[in-house]
């Protein structure tokens, strides 16, 4: 009885100790903030002590497929400028902000006060292990310094491998004796076509997801092909998404149940392990003879002779290869989608590619600076950025105490004070839709707008800062007639990639219809944001291409 006594005695104690600390270090923070001239954060969620609404908002958001937009009209329900408020989620507290100035302090003014944090490197590394996309500090810069470089050597053949896997997708799209191609689903094309490329790009061997009898033939049985080809897209999808409903569940991820992630993770790890062994051995057996200027170039044989960690290989070329399949492919979804809705833009952008093309018969070969000179299709690429923002989300923890310059006080002016650990959310998809920058008409895609929007802060389809997503510094896909600008042309890859589907697109299809489609846009928000309608499309072939 005595030993009960005192147990929950010194369970009382410990208990009454929490609460006193945790009581002392708020009155510390709250008098720190008053002498920086800081004020309470607002919050959509004061009259939610249980969380209950919160938790059903956020439940039939997922469930009708719209939680970026939930988001912000939780956000809207604050007041006066509500572009950073409190959010008290089940799990966790959190601060989410759409403000350009808050952002830019996060990613660039005062990077060093915030890292990813533990969530987001815990959630992460567990699929993908540390690397570029994990990892903080000298880590971070360590493998950004070897990675970076190999990528600025992209060979000029690799425009040949494009289109390699681009003729893969246009046979999918097969039209009947009317000319027009039955109801087809691009988005599953465009991810398989994305991932056929990186794959190619990083590995030296495409897995064929577009074609299954090229795929047996390189993972048959007799074969030394890479292993799992044929499951490694099922894989991919379930890893990417038990990464973010882990990052959803905040410090309690870790008790989760992972074992079809488990599972998933075993079958890419065995197949990315194949392609860094063989990539060893190439370079063990060619390194006295292979020419200094290669005919082809393939990043992880690039990153092998740098280093011969098995682990850090994988690692790096994983997480690279998960990001650039999925940006592109749904860039170019979210694209498709707006121009099946609104057909005559798709037939402005057309004449204006054939104007600057020709067709694909008068035209194959064109230079990445006539890409980048039309002017059309940046403009709607960028208005497909920044409706579907793929990348809809991002999380910073900060390092130290810090503020933020807005967001505080009724009005939503003053600036705000944030304690070591708190949690930011940067919601990039609610800043792409945020009516005063945008414009009463924020909600159509009006490629138009780009003629005299200048790119700052409140554009940020890639992130910002010395984290911004390597896509934008991927390098350009260029034919001969580009060699002498190899060494200033190593930048947009992701743009560039989805610049020539575009272009090949619609050079051979003159006309689009929408099918399927109930006049609600809908997003699928996990990792990236895909359109959550599916882009499922009938296309006209032109008579003459």
């Amino acid at each position: 009885m005595l030993l009960i006594q005192n147990s929950l005695a010194f369970a009382l104690a410990v208990l009454l100790f929490g609460l006193l600390s945790s009581t002392a270090r708020r009155i510390q923070h709250s008098r720190k903030a008053q002498r920086l001239g800081c004020k309470p954060v607002r919050s959509p969620d004061k009259n939610d002590p249980f969380r209950w609404k919160i938790l059903n908002h956020l439940r039939k958001a997922r469930a009708d497929r719209m939680l970026p937009v939930q988001a912000g009209l939780d956000m809207d329900t604050v007041g006066e400028n509500p572009h950073t408020v409190t959010r008290h989620l089940p799990l966790t507290s959190l601060i989410a902000t759409r403000d350009p100035e808050n952002i830019k302090t996060i990613l660039a003014t005062h990077v060093s006060h915030w890292e990813l944090g533990e969530i987001r490197r815990g959630v992460m590394s567990s699929y993908m292990g540390t690397g570029l996309l994990t990892n903080e500090g000298q880590a971070w810069k360590h493998s950004r310094s070897h990675v970076r470089p190999q990528c600025s050597q992209f060979s000029v053949s690799n425009l040949a491998l494009f289109e390699r896997h681009e003729k893969e997708l246009l046979l999918k799209l097969v039209p009947g004796t009317d000319g027009w191609t039955g109801t087809t689903d691009l988005q599953p094309l465009f991810f398989n076509l994305t991932l056929d490329v990186v794959t190619e790009f990083f590995y030296g061997q495409s897995i064929h997801s577009q074609n299954l009898v090229a795929q047996a033939a390189i993972a048959g049985p007799g074969t030394a092909g890479p292993p799992n080809t044929d499951i490694f897209t099922a894989c991919l999808d379930v890893a990417t998404d038990w990464v973010a409903f882990m990052s959803v569940l905040g410090k309690w991820y870790k008790v989760a149940p992972a074992r079809r992630f488990k599972q998933s993770r075993a079958k890419i790890f065995e197949l990315v392990d194949w392609y860094v062994l063989k990539a060893l051995e190439r370079v063990k057996e060619k390194s006295a003879t292979e020419p200094t200027h290669s005919s082809r170039f393939v990043l992880l044989n690039e990153l092998a002779k740098v280093t011969d960690d098995k682990i850090w290989l994988r690692n790096e070329t994983l997480g690279l290869l998960t990001a650039g399949r999925a940006t592109s492919a749904a860039l170019l979804s979210w694209l498709f989608f707006y121009l099946a809705r609104q057909p005559s833009l798709y037939h402005k952008l057309r004449t204006s590619i054939l104007e600057d093309f020709g067709t694909e018969s008068e035209a194959r070969h064109f230079t990445v600076l006539q890409l980048r000179a039309s002017r059309y299709l940046k403009s709607c690429i960028y208005e497909a950025l920044r409706l579907g923002s793929p990348a809809h989300t991002s999380v910073r923890s900060a390092k130290r105490d810090t503020t933020l310059p807005r967001g505080g006080g009724p009005e939503g002016n003053d600036p705000i004070y944030i304690s070591k650990g708190t949690l930011v959310t940067l919601n990039i998809f609610d800043l792409h839709h945020r009516e005063d920058i945008w414009g009463k008409d924020v909600d159509e895609f009006k490629p138009e707008r780009w003629d005299q929007f200048d790119q700052g802060w409140e554009f940020l389809p890639f992130g910002g800062g010395p984290r911004a997503c390597i896509g934008r510094t991927y390098p350009t896909i260029i034919d001969s007639q580009d060699l002498t600008n190899l060494n200033v042309l190593p930048r947009d890859f992701a743009l560039n990639e989805a610049s020539l589907v575009v272009v090949r697109l619609l050079q051979q299809f003159d006309d689009v219809k929408l099918m399927d489609y109930t006049g609600r846009i809908l997003y699928d928000a996990a990792v990236i944001n895909k359109c959550g309608n599916g882009v499922h499309v009938r296309l006209h072939r032109a008579e003459s291409i």
